[in-house]
């Protein structure tokens, strides 16, 4: 089914600030929180909607930049989820929502291995159960490099892996956003505001200080890539992008995108190897996480529709 914007809604910087703007975030999803221990000694927060049935399919999503498990995106998509029977994991990036006093470090776009970890404790708790996990934006590029990461050793329980808008190669992504001033403040604000917070829960860490006018990627030279271990934000975003890891990916893969993404490059995705496993829908319109167009149900969420039809499909083709 191809992407059809509402009607006057084709512009993607309509279909990009719309799409953050109209919540319609569910009035009730309850879940249970746990923790997941890290290797270095920060924890992190998933947020568990239950399902009736002990064998029920489990989903991980993992939000994006900024977001955290309150994220409209990830409620919505956990409420449609658990109402078709799945056991539904929302995932806190290190520092992030419920995250935030839990972790002595914040994320960063290539913590792939912390998503590893959390892989490997669902697997643990719910031994043979289908797992699949979902990326949206951010969140979208580490699922796909720590799905290619893994490669052979990838547990029998992962079926499957789907990212929405993922910024696989960062570097040109990057050089994207910093054509939009409003973009780049936008997110700027969020991260400077969470970081604020994480420094508040923290205070022995080293205090920041950053200019009055900033860019993402100078605030990544000055926060993200220090405390990682990153030369600078251009070594940083080459390692952290999950473009080199997608052909080593194991698992079906259902990968969305749109070709007016403001500042998710396309071209990366136009040059993918094909194989079997891999699916590449590049959607003409829909902007950065927008979509906003009828489903072919009775909803205007395209991409989240066309995400949960695949996993069901997923799971129903592999007879689970």
């Amino acid at each position: 089914m191809n992407f059809r914007p509402l009607p006057f809604l084709s512009n993607p910087h309509v279909q990009t600030i719309l799409g953050n703007l109209l919540s319609g975030v569910p009035r009730r999803l309850r879940s249970e929180r746990r923790i997941v221990a890290l290797p270095d000694g920060d924890r992190l927060a998933l947020h568990e909607t239950p399902s009736r049935e002990v064998a029920a399919p489990i989903v991980l999503l993992v939000h994006g930049l900024g977001g955290c498990h309150r994220s409209p995106y990830m409620q919505r998509t956990a409420a449609r989820l658990s109402a078709l029977g799945w056991r539904v994991l929302r995932m806190d990036l290190r520092g992030a929502g419920a995250g935030m006093r839990l972790a002595r470090r914040f994320y960063n776009a290539g913590c792939s291995q912390d998503l590893r970890e959390v892989i490997t404790s669902v697997v643990a708790r719910f031994p043979g159960t289908p797992l699949a996990v979902v990326g949206f934006s951010l969140g979208g590029n580490i699922v796909l490099k720590c799905a290619g990461e893994m490669g052979e050793q990838t547990p029998s329980e992962l079926r499957g892996v789907a990212a929405v808008a993922p910024p696989i190669d960062l570097v040109r992504c990057s050089e994207l956003i910093a054509r939009y001033p409003l973009y780049d403040a936008f997110y700027v604000r969020h991260l400077t505001q969470q970081v604020a917070k994480h420094q508040r829960c923290f205070p022995d860490l080293p205090c920041v200080q950053f200019p009055r006018r900033l860019l993402l990627r100078t605030f990544d030279d000055l926060y993200t890539s220090p405390r990682w271990g990153f030369k600078d934000s251009l070594d940083y975003y080459s390692q952290a992008s999950s473009l080199p890891w997608i052909g080593s990916i194991r698992v079906p893969t259902f990968i969305l995108t749109s070709r007016d993404d403001p500042f998710v490059a396309v071209e990366p995705f136009e040059q993918l190897a094909p194989a079997k496993t891999l699916e590449v829908n590049i959607a003409n319109h829909g902007g950065h996480m927008g979509f906003l167009g009828f489903d072919g149900t009775t909803g205007i969420r395209w991409s989240e529709s066309r995400v949960i039809d695949w996993l069901v499909g997923l799971v129903r083709a592999q007879g689970t």
